[in-house]
């Protein structure tokens, strides 16, 4: 959260525009923090139009012979059948552009919707990775400013336990980035 992951995305689809390639772009539908459906954008406000998806189907079914670079924000919430998707689309000579959270809340790698696989399952097929640090923002008289890793999430300014609902789309409100030290979750509540 908050490292600039759509912004190098937003970022990378613009270069291959200037390039003159086809490039289509999904973001995922159940996020809409800082825009309508039809936008991937960054919480600073930079944007670029996008189809909103959440499933495996729903980028099939837009994704034509005629594109050259498919691009996805927020990657870490589609399900799983979409890894092998991209994987086809790698294998057919398509470029692919993925920006996502490879950790949880948790601090545990994000899994796919409906799977046990997680984002190291997607990564492992990466020609290249850009891994992107915020800054911790933990306050302790004064803000850290380490490289933050991690994803607190926090309810009234407390981090959560850690049954908490993995998938909570949220912003600000919600979240802070955290460096290793700072970064904490709360114990199991619900008696599991």
């Amino acid at each position: 959260m908050f490292s600039g992951k759509s912004i190098e995305l937003i970022r990378q689809v613009n270069r291959h525009k200037v390039a003159g390639k086809r490039v289509i772009v999904f973001n995922f539908s159940g996020d809409k923090r800082y825009s309508g459906t039809a936008e991937a954008k960054s919480f600073d406000g930079l944007s670029t139009w996008s189809i909103p998806a959440a499933s495996c189907d729903e980028i099939s079914a837009r994704v034509d012979a005629e594109h050259e670079v498919i691009v996805i924000d927020e990657i870490q919430f589609f399900d799983d059948p979409t890894i092998d998707l991209l994987l086809e689309y790698v294998q057919s000579g398509k470029e692919v552009i993925v920006a996502g959270l490879n950790l949880d809340f948790r601090a545990k790698p994000f899994i796919f919707r409906g799977s046990t696989r997680t984002m190291a399952d997607i990564m492992v097929h990466a020609d290249s990775i850009f891994a992107l640090h915020a800054i911790c923002t933990f306050k302790n008289g004064h803000i850290c400013g380490a490289p933050a890793t991690r994803t607190q999430r926090l309810r009234d300014g407390r981090p959560v336990a850690a049954d908490d609902p993995v998938v909570q789309i949220g912003s600000q409100e919600s979240y802070e980035a955290r460096c290793i030290r700072h970064h904490s979750v709360a114990p199991v509540t619900s008696g599991i």
